[in-house]
């Protein structure tokens, strides 16, 4: 029997728009018991009624698909997966789910593959090298997608988080399909919001090397995605221009949009409880339920026992 637990991950972190992404504490966890032949699996956490509970589910499609490429069959496991990450909503459950399925192929055909031969596999079906790249590595991580005569695969820089910064997650009660949201983006931009977004992007890299904090609130502005995507729900823009009244609120550093939303996320130093509690009324102000969370950055990555 073996045991894989993989991050949740928050994308985009504004500016760096499809080219950054931070590994969260909230994790996917699968327990993996091989039997003769097929899948059977045991669904718990936030996995909902619209997740398959049979051979269709993500993580036995990936799985089998790495078998079927690598020519090594693989007989079948008792799955029980268990998951904290909400569904939908931002943080990586696709990417998660993913890399999981990964690492169940490795389970049974008894290999490791390397972190190259991983992504490579995983961006066969999705595209976010940003989510999955914190989901396998762990902590901040920048990534880019190469290719490679007919394949590809990602070039990733794993960062270390600064302990001082903390994480407040506000996770609306509703869903937003990434499909959906990437729609929504214009098919073209102008150069100067070209060149807001790569200062932005450098800066936030620079900020946290250099501990300052004090700039994140700037390098999390965008003109890339996150003005086309507030608009259509209920109380993303209201709590993104928190971002321009840093002052009234103490310990806040900067917030974003989660990946493709609907979750929110806000960096701080201080007053974690408060920032949420800010977060949450600007939601229900427009008429939407919420619930918030602290997390912290994992650093691990996907861990295999």
């Amino acid at each position: 029997m073996a045991e894989i637990i993989v991050p949740a991950s928050t994308s985009n972190l504004g500016a760096s728009f499809d080219a950054c992404g931070l590994a969260l504490s909230l994790h996917l966890c699968v327990t993996v018991e091989p039997l003769d032949a097929g899948f059977a699996l045991a669904l718990a956490g936030e996995l909902s009624e619209s997740v398959p509970g049979d051979e269709s589910n993500l993580i036995i499609q990936v799985a089998r698909m790495v078998a079927e490429r690598r020519a090594k069959p693989i007989k079948g496991a008792r799955l029980k997966v268990e998951s904290q990450i909400p569904l939908a909503r931002g943080l990586g459950s696709s990417s998660s789910a993913i890399i999981a399925g990964i690492s169940v192929y490795e389970i049974l055909a008894g290999e490791r593959l390397s972190e190259e031969e991983i992504f490579s596999y995983a961006l066969c079906f999705e595209e976010h090298g940003d989510n999955l790249a914190p989901s396998l590595l762990g902590g901040l991580v920048v990534a880019c997608v190469v290719e490679r005569d007919d394949s590809r695969s990602l070039v990733t820089v794993k960062r270390p988080w600064p302990e001082e910064i903390k994480i407040v997650l506000a996770v609306p009660d509703f869903e937003m399909e990434t499909s959906r949201m990437r729609a929504a983006l214009p098919s073209a931009v102008g150069m100067r919001d070209v060149v807001f977004n790569l200062q932005r992007a450098a800066m936030l890299q620079a900020a946290i090397s250099e501990k300052r904090f004090d700039l994140l609130s700037e390098a999390l502005r965008d003109r890339l995605h996150q003005p086309y995507r507030a608009p259509l729900a209920p109380g993303l823009a209201d709590v993104l221009r928190l971002n321009d009244e840093i002052s009234l609120h103490s310990g806040l550093l900067g917030v974003a949009i989660s990946g493709a939303g609907s979750t929110m996320i806000a960096f701080a130093i201080d007053n974690c409880e408060q920032i949420a509690t800010e977060m949450r009324r600007r939601f229900e102000a427009a008429g939407v339920g919420c619930r918030t969370l602290e997390a912290m950055v994992d650093n691990r990555g996907r861990v295999v026992r």
